[in-house]
C-alpha cells in the first residue's frame, strides 16, 4: 500500500515538474491553479487536493491526488452492502470557454483508484456472509461546468458536472459493482 502511495506520488511530483520545465521554455507564462475538490456521487464522495497547469489560453492540464469513500448502500447488484474507501488521482485535459465573467470548462478525465472495499450478501441456504475485495478501479469520465473569479483576489470557484464508468480493471476477492456513475464536483483554486 505505501509503494502504490509513493509511485502516486512521485508520478505527481514528476509530472508537475515536466509542467513547470515546459512553461519555462515557452515566451507565454499561462497560469498555474493549486485547490482542493470535493467530488460528490451517488455511492461515495472524493476530497482531491489539484493542480491545474494552462497550456495554452484555453487549454489546461489537471492532475488530482485524494481519497475515494464509497458506500455503495443499496446500488449494488452483486451484492446487499458495500463499503470501503482507498486513494488514487486523475489526469485531465480541459478546453475554457470565457463568458461573463467566468468561464465555461469541458474536460476528459482518468481516475485510478486503489480500493478495499468490505461487502456481504447472502450465501447457500440463505445464510449471510461477508468479505473484502481489493480493486484497482479505471475510471474515464467526462466534466463540463463553470468557473467564476473571487473579487478581489487570485482564486476561483467551480462547479462541475461528470459522466463516466467505474471499471474494476484489477481485483482480488470476490466481484464488486462496476458501471456507469454520474457527479457533482464543488471545486477551490487560487493562481500561484
Amino acid at each position: 500500500m505505501k509503494t502504490r502511495f509513493g509511485l502516486l506520488f512521485l508520478l505527481w511530483f514528476s509530472l508537475c515538474g515536466t509542467m513547470s520545465v515546459a512553461q519555462d521554455s515557452t515566451s507565454a507564462h499561462y497560469p498555474v491553479y493549486l485547490g482542493v475538490s470535493v467530488q460528490f456521487y451517488p455511492a461515495g464522495v472524493i476530497p482531491t487536493i489539484n493542480l491545474e497547469h494552462a497550456i495554452s489560453e484555453k487549454s489546461s492540464v489537471l492532475l488530482r491526488l485524494g481519497g475515494n469513500f464509497v458506500d455503495r448502500k443499496d446500488f449494488s447488484d452483486v451484492n446487499i452492502t458495500e463499503e470501503g474507501e482507498g486513494f488514487g488521482g486523475s489526469v485531465g485535459f480541459r478546453r475554457h470557454f470565457p463568458s461573463g465573467k467566468g468561464k465555461f470548462i469541458a474536460g476528459l478525465n482518468l481516475d485510478i483508484w486503489s480500493l478495499n472495499i468490505d461487502w456481504t450478501d447472502i450465501g447457500p441456504a440463505d445464510a449471510p456472509i461477508s468479505g473484502s475485495t481489493y480493486t484497482l478501479v479505471l475510471q474515464p469520465w467526462l466534466e463540463g461546468g463553470y468557473f467564476l473569479p473571487i473579487k478581489n483576489t487570485r482564486s476561483q470557484l467551480g462547479l462541475t458536472l461528470g459522466f463516466g464508468r467505474e471499471i474494476n480493471a484489477i481485483t482480488s476477492g470476490a466481484e464488486v459493482e462496476q458501471g456507469f456513475i454520474g457527479s457533482v464536483s464543488l471545486q477551490y483554486q487560487f493562481s500561484l
